[in-house]
């Protein structure tokens, strides 16, 4: 058991490990998840009704959503996706969670100009082509690894048409200020939410600093089983993802607030790629 725990205790090397279809797709997290992307009062997945309205009119005031091409990427069970076609865009909508994808389906009205969702992996899968406007909102670039972004923002600058722009948000460097290292542990921890049947689990926090970079790392112990998620973030300056955008080809990039549940955020900031 001393093996297990030092184990369980031990720093991983940074984005040593990859766990985010795990949590998405393990039907009890995932449903779990779905529940959270739903609660307006909840923040663990998806942010107030209020505030995706407002970044919604936001970008359709800058970019005119009526008659665009739009690819929402990570469009879980399609709060965005839905009021992007709502302004009358044409949206292709991608998530690997098929519970969101299936709840945006059965709440898609069956006119011409409902979202078209797909069930699959936008690290992997290719993306539609000639899109006017590509989104990836709640800081889903942040937990990817460097590689994980690096080939993601060349296939999103490849998708975009002449002039199209790629928006999203990224977490600040005074979000990760207030990252602090720290461990939990419990039964049932965080309310059931890891499994349906009886378990133990560990939260460990570590901070990155060279990089920038924070984990929660779970450690789940069931009965008959034990399972770790791994979910990383990278914060940004405005220069570390500028230059990150540089190198995979964008051409004029700018920055705005607003993002986040009060418009006053700053622990996010938003970022409009041009190809």
């Amino acid at each position: 058991m001393y093996e297990e725990l030092a184990k369980i205790h031990c720093r991983p090397e940074v984005f040593s490990a990859y766990t985010a279809d795990t949590l998405w797709t393990q039907a009890h997290p995932a449903e779990q998840m779905l529940r959270l992307h739903l609660d307006s009062e909840s923040e663990l997945a998806s942010r107030p009704a209020e505030a995706i309205d407002r970044v919604v009119d936001w970008l359709d005031r800058s970019f005119g959503l009526e008659g665009a091409s739009v690819c929402d990427l990570g469009c879980g069970p399609g709060l965005y996706a839905r009021r992007y076609a709502e302004h009358g865009a044409t949206v292709h909508g991608l998530d690997f969670s098929r519970n969101s994808i299936d709840f945006a389906r059965s709440h898609a009205t069956l006119s011409p100009g409902s979202p078209m969702y797909q069930v699959a992996d936008y690290l992997k899968a290719s993306l539609p082509a000639k899109q006017d406007l590509i989104t990836l909102i709640y800081c889903d670039l942040c937990p990817l690894s460097p590689d994980q972004r690096r080939s993601l923002l060349s296939k999103v600058r490849r998708s975009l048409a002449p002039g199209g722009v790629f928006v999203f948000d990224v977490f600040s460097m005074s979000a990760f200020e207030g990252v602090t290292e720290s461990v939990s542990f419990g039964r049932h921890f965080m309310d059931g939410f890891w499994s349906a049947h009886d378990y133990f689990a560990f939260k460990h926090t570590h901070r990155y600093d060279a990089e920038a970079v924070s984990l929660d790392r779970y450690t789940i112990i069931e009965e008959d089983n034990t399972w770790e998620v791994f979910n990383w973030l990278q914060f940004y300056s405005r220069d570390t993802i500028a230059a990150e955008l540089k190198q995979a080809g964008f051409v004029k990039l700018e920055f705005t607030d607003g993002f986040g549940r009060d418009p006053s955020d700053t622990d996010v900031f938003g970022v409009i790629a041009t190809a």
